[in-house]
Order: structure tokens, then C-alpha cells, then sequence
């Protein structure tokens, strides 16, 4: 990673906001009855008068989400007569019942397909078929599925577990040990009267609508999300896993070692992940380990995806005064000294809702833009928000949190950082005035220091930094959300 604060005008668009494991569509109505649709490679639908996107959706069988993405449709009300509609999801060389009420999901970290098909009213060959997946085994935490719910006419369970049968459990056994009924059992999974069992079988342990949201996850685990739903490059996102019982959690991400932390009672554990700008898009093994109080491990193991970040990239010529900015001798010994400081993990949180921003100014150059400078590669990234303030401007804390350096940079000027708790860090560079101390505690809103030019800027700007885990991530997505 490479630092450097040059104020520069450009935009960018903000990243979209996903709910882990829940449908992105609003709650369907009814089911509707199934419809044979000719399917074709790049299906067109011109639209007739009296049409809507919802009654199209549910001509094709598909989403209202789905139609308005493929065509860059930002208000689904208004579409137009004649209107040539680009239709998703469509399955080439085939004709397709559409029965159940067409749903987008994005997978979450504690489904499976067998979990979601219970969830959902419809079969693991049903999903596989409409999603093309071949392995089961290849899901990965983001992937986006459409759904039928209420496909196969069976009922839906959204609250409940995943039992493993072991060797010598009976029917009996099973319903006893989960604390639900034998018929509530035995129908749930469509068992025989006999109610035979065998070692390794997965049951449905069906739970009233106080239960937890159906998730397919080992015991003792009862939650497993991710918020966002997806992760992108340069932005970060948490792992939450709720426990039955006391229990620390280890792994890795990315061959990073990660750091568990609990919210004192040892059962809700949450791990924040800055993911580094220049992270290429793919698919990485997310591997997690639950022990006990007496030594058993639970594997937590899962494949996530890290999609593109949608930035920007520009060019830059370095006036002769700003050379020295391109050479590592320079720069490296200040970052290196800055993530020494950013790498460190405190136990208190001072966080829980969105950030504030530090500055009552417009932002004149985002995070994670693309840099070439002097006609060199594109090797660089802006490593945070530059906000357009004026000299003398007040810089307020954006969250309550511990002063851990104040002091004069070679480059970033004159810089103060915050430890926020959990290793979350942010950095303010070339102040006029820091009116801060190390060991200070300021509170959201209180005045830290002014906007200058100071180190080696272009002009009166803020250079705002955030630091998740030691990475360099997009501050603007901690002011939209709430990691809990």
C-alpha cells in the first residue's frame, strides 16, 4: 500500500447496500400457478399499454430487481409503451414451468442449498436447474441465486436448525434431544411412520417465529452472517457468529490472521475484515475454528466472494516540488511507522452506529481512485476521501474513540489518528492546528483541529484515512453503515 495526498476533483458512485441471507425482494404475494415459457438465449420483451415491470416479472419468472438491472432501469414505475425489455434469467433451448413467486437471493455464510430449499418451499434440484450450479459444494458466500418460493408446494420453514443424525439416534431420540415433537419431526422431513433414521441423515428441526432464521450451520453454532452481503474491494465487512455455548473463535482470510471479539458474554462474536484496494475480484477461503470451553473445535470454513469496487482512474503530473512523492525512501519509512500504529487490536469498542464526517465540505477526490502519475502505471490508489474545506475549517471526530498519535509528517503534515476500538483507526492529515493530545478521549462531534495545507499537499483540503485490521478501506461506507 502507498500513500499519497494530492487533492484532486473527481467522484465516485457509492456502493450498494445488501442484507446478509435475506431476500432482496419485498415479500412476495401468493404463489402464483405455473406458466410455460418458451426460453431463448436474450429473451426481449416490448412493452403493451396497461403493462407494469411486476406483472412482466411474473410473466417470465423472474424479478421486478432482476428486469431493472439488466436494463438500467432506476424507478421500475416508470417504463414506457414499446419500451424493448431485456428479460434475465433465461434458459436457453427450453420450455420452463415457472410455479412459486420468483425471488432473488444472495447467499449467505450459514446456507446451504439444502437449508434455502427448506427455507423457501422448493427443492435442491429446482434451485441447482435455475441457477445452473452443477456442484453444490461450489457455493460461495455473495453469489446471487433466483429463487421459486413455494415451488414445490411444501411448507416453508424461515425458523429452525440442521440436525446430523448420529449413529443410534432414533426418531424418538432425535425429537428429544432438539426439543420438538415427533410429529412436528416426522412431517417436517416427509419421514415414513416407522420414522427410521440413518447415521449422517440431516434433518429440519422446525422452531416457532422466535426461533433463529433457518440456517444450516454445525452445532453449537446458531448464527452465521455477514454484513454487507457482498465484499468489495477497498471496503470491509463483519462476520458475526452467535454460539449456544462459550467459545473463542480463530482463522484466517486471505492467509490474514483475524481477531475474534465478543461482546462480553463469549456467545456473539464479531470479526471485522478490511479488504485491500487492490485485491483482484475472485473467490477467497474464508477458514474459521470455534473451540469450547473443553477443547472441541467446530469448523466454520467458507468460500467468499470479492467483487470490483467501481473505481475510478486518472492521471497525474507531479509539479518538480512534489517528485520526491514517487520515491519509497520517502514514503515508505512515514507508512510504515503509520500502520505500526493502525496494526494494533483494543478490546473497547467505541462504535455502533454510522459515522459522522469530519468535515462540513464536499469530497473533491475519493477513495480507491486509480493513480498513474507522470505517465507511469497505475500503480497507486488514493488511500482515502480528500474533503474540498477551506483553510482554518473545523475537523470534527466522527466517533467517539482514544487519540493515539498527534504530531508533523513529512507528507501527510501535520496528523492525528484515532483508535475507535476492534482495530478500527481513522487518520486526519494536514491540519493547520491539532488541538488534540495522545491519551485524549473526544467524543463524536468535538472539534480535533482546523484544515491547512500542511506536508506535501496541493492546497487547504482534509485527507480523511480509515484502517480496519491495518488496511486502508473507504471511510464513506462506515458513514452508511452500522456494524453491530
Amino acid at each position: 500500500m502507498i500513500a499519497l495526498m494530492i487533492a484532486c476533483s473527481l467522484t465516485a458512485g457509492s456502493p450498494s447496500q445488501a442484507q446478509t441471507g435475506i431476500p432482496l425482494s419485498p415479500t412476495p404475494p401468493p404463489p402464483v400457478t405455473a406458466t410455460a415459457i418458451p426460453a431463448t438465449v436474450q429473451t426481449i420483451h416490448v412493452v403493451q399499454r396497461g403493462e407494469n415491470l411486476f406483472e412482466i416479472a411474473q410473466q417470465y419468472g423472474t424479478t421486478v430487481e432482476s428486469i431493472a438491472r439488466a436494463n438500467g432501469i432506476d424507478n421500475p414505475a416508470q417504463i414506457s409503451v414499446g419500451q424493448r425489455l431485456l428479460i434475465p434469467n433465461a434458459v436457453p433451448n427450453a420450455i420452463v414451468a415457472v410455479p412459486g413467486v420468483p425471488t432473488d437471493y444472495i447467499v449467505g455464510p450459514g446456507d446451504s442449498l439444502l437449508g434455502l430449499a427448506w427455507r423457501y418451499g422448493t427443492t435442491i434440484d429446482q434451485i441447482a436447474r435455475q441457477n445452473r450450479i452443477v456442484n453444490p459444494a461450489t457455493l460461495f458466500v455473495g453469489l446471487p441465486l433466483s429463487l421459486q418460493r413455494g415451488a414445490d408446494g411444501r411448507s416453508q420453514f424461515a425458523n429452525g436448525r440442521v440436525y446430523t443424525v448420529d449413529a443410534g439416534d432414533t426418531l424418538y431420540r432425535a425429537a428429544l434431544v432438539n426439543g420438538v415433537s415427533v410429529t412436528a419431526l416426522r412431517l417436517a422431513n416427509d419421514l415414513p411412520a416407522d420414522g427410521a433414521l440413518f447415521p449422517g441423515q440431516r434433518l429440519l428441526i422446525p422452531l416457532g417465529k422466535d426461533g433463529p432464521v433457518l440456517l444450516d450451520v454445525p452445532s453449537p453454532i446458531v448464527g452465521f452472517s455477514m454484513l454487507p452481503a457482498v465484499a468489495e474491494q477497498g471496503r470491509s465487512f463483519e462476520i458475526l457468529i452467535m454460539m449456544r455455548k462459550v467459545a473463542t473463535i480463530s482463522g484466517t482470510f486471505m492467509k490474514h490472521a483475524l481477531v475474534d471479539h465478543t461482546d462480553g458474554d463469549g456467545l456473539t462474536h464479531h470479526i471485522l475484515i478490511g479488504i485491500d484496494a487492490f485485491t483482484a475480484s475472485g473467490i477467497y477461503p474464508l477458514q474459521l475454528m470455534a473451540t469450547d470451553g473443553v477443547g472441541v473445535q467446530t469448523d466454520l470454513s467458507r468460500a467468499i466472494a470479492v467483487t470490483d469496487g467501481g473505481y475510478h482512474s486518472e492521471k497525474i503530473v507531479l509539479p518538480p516540488d512534489q517528485k520526491d512523492l514517487l520515491d519509497p525512501k520517502v514514503t515508505q519509512p512515514e507508512l510504515d511507522k503509520l500502520l505500526a500504529i493502525v496494526g494494533k487490536d483494543s478490546a473497547k469498542r467505541y462504535f455502533g452506529k454510522p459515522f459522522g464526517l469530519p468535515v462540513a465540505a464536499a469530497i473533491t477526490s475519493p477513495f480507491g481512485t486509480r493513480r498513474s502519475y507522470d505517465g507511469g502505471p497505475f500503480n497507486q490508489f488514493h488511500t482515502g476521501n480528500d474533503f474540498g474545506a477551506p483553510q482554518g475549517a473545523p475537523i470534527f471526530a466522527p466517533m467517539a474513540g482514544v487519540v493515539v498519535f498527534t504530531g508533523p509528517l513529512h507528507v501527510r503534515g501535520n496528523a492525528t489518528i484515532i483508535d475507535h476500538g476492534w482495530g478500527v483507526f481513522t487518520g486526519y492529515w494536514h491540519q493547520t492546528t491539532i488541538l488534540v493530545n495522545v491519551g485524549d478521549v473526544v467524543q463524536a462531534g468535538q472539534i480535533i483541529g482546523k484544515v491547512g495545507s500542511t506536508g506535501r499537499a496541493t492546497g487547504p483540503h482534509l485527507h480523511w484515512e480509515f484502517f480496519v485490521g491495518g488496511v486502508q478501506v473507504d471511510s464513506m461506507q462506515w458513514t452508511r453503515l452500522v456494524f453491530p
